[in-house]
């Protein structure tokens, strides 16, 4: 007896091929997108308990704030504007001891007593980067973090019960955007503190400042600030945290500037990478990063009087 076998016709199976692909194509960006919010939710996390550590540490430390600058030469002041290395055992006995007390008050190496795990510095959503620093080891080993966030250095040493606006101060922040620095800790801003006789203590633009005294990174590695779909992670004074959404891309002229009350840059080319930095009247501090600024006078047109510099091959949108 003959017995006959059914198969699918050649129209079905493309039929069938069709349907999945359709399907794939409704589901991967669903996919997608919760990949990334569940990165966004750790990366939060991440930030959130960085915060919570500055703030135990506060209490051990009569609310004075972790020091991102260590006054290691004499002659040459503090080594504002520099990768510290993270952690500080990456650098061997031999080194000068300078350069180990430089490591070893590092905020992020001297919260961690309070963290307990430094990988908590590095978001998901970033890129690497390997790079070379003064005040690095000759070689580093192999199996350190990566860092992707960033200090306010100027809370550098200051008391916290005097900042004006503790729910609108960043203290850490997504300042490196989308990458991440492989054993190393940055402050951005930084305090440029010249004098190796005074304290490296933010006191105002009031008295005075120097030229560049609170610049902060500008993503020169071109690797942008879009993170979560064009924003950053800020943990504040308070111990909170919270995304910020990024003004975004093409805002060039003054009129389209950005508040910088509430963001770092005035304007950013492709990919959210700035193209400027925001200052304020004095030339000096950025708004968003001044412990002494209230953040709710207007000045609305100082912002958008110039204040804000153009970096070194500016991006165009």
């Amino acid at each position: 007896m003959k017995i006959l076998r059914r198969a699918f016709t050649l129209i079905e199976l493309l039929v069938v091929i069709a349907i999945i692909a359709i399907l794939a194509a409704i589901l991967f960006p669903v996919f997608t997108q919760a990949k990334l919010a569940a990165k966004k939710t750790q990366s939060l996390s991440n930030l959130k308990q960085t915060g919570t550590a500055a703030q135990i540490y506060l209490g051990d430390s009569d609310d004075v704030f972790p020091l991102a600058f260590y006054n290691y030469d004499p002659a040459g002041g503090y080594n504002w504007n520099r990768f510290i290395p993270v952690p500080a055992t990456q650098l061997p006995a031999t080194e000068p001891a300078w350069k180990r007390d430089a490591a070893n008050t590092f905020v992020f190496n001297s919260i961690q007593p309070y963290m307990k795990n430094v990988n908590m510095l590095q978001c998901p959503d970033a890129g690497t980067l390997v790079t070379t620093a003064t005040f690095g080891p000759a070689t580093q080993p192999a199996g350190l973090p990566y860092v992707t966030y960033t200090y306010n250095g100027l809370v550098n040493g200051y008391s916290s019960t005097a900042i004006t606006s503790p729910s609108d101060l960043t203290v850490f922040w997504h300042g490196h955007g989308k990458r991440s620095l492989y054993g190393y800790g940055y402050a951005s801003p930084w305090l440029a503190c010249n004098d190796p006789n005074a304290a490296c203590v933010y006191s105002g633009p009031s008295t005075g400042c120097s030229a560049g005294s609170g610049s902060y990174t500008t993503n020169t590695s071109r690797k942008g600030m879009n993170s979560f779909g064009g924003g950053v992670i800020l943990a504040m004074a308070d111990s909170s945290a919270k995304f910020r959404k990024l003004s975004g891309s093409g805002r060039v002229n003054a009129a389209q500037r950005a508040d910088p009350r509430r963001d770092p840059y005035p304007n950013y080319g492709v990919n959210n990478i700035p193209c400027s930095r925001w200052f304020d009247s004095s030339g000096c501090y950025p708004y968003m990063f001044r412990p002494d600024f209230d953040f709710a006078t207007p000045e609305a047109a100082t912002y958008l009087a110039g204040t804000a510099d153009s970096t070194p091959g500016a991006c165009t949108p």
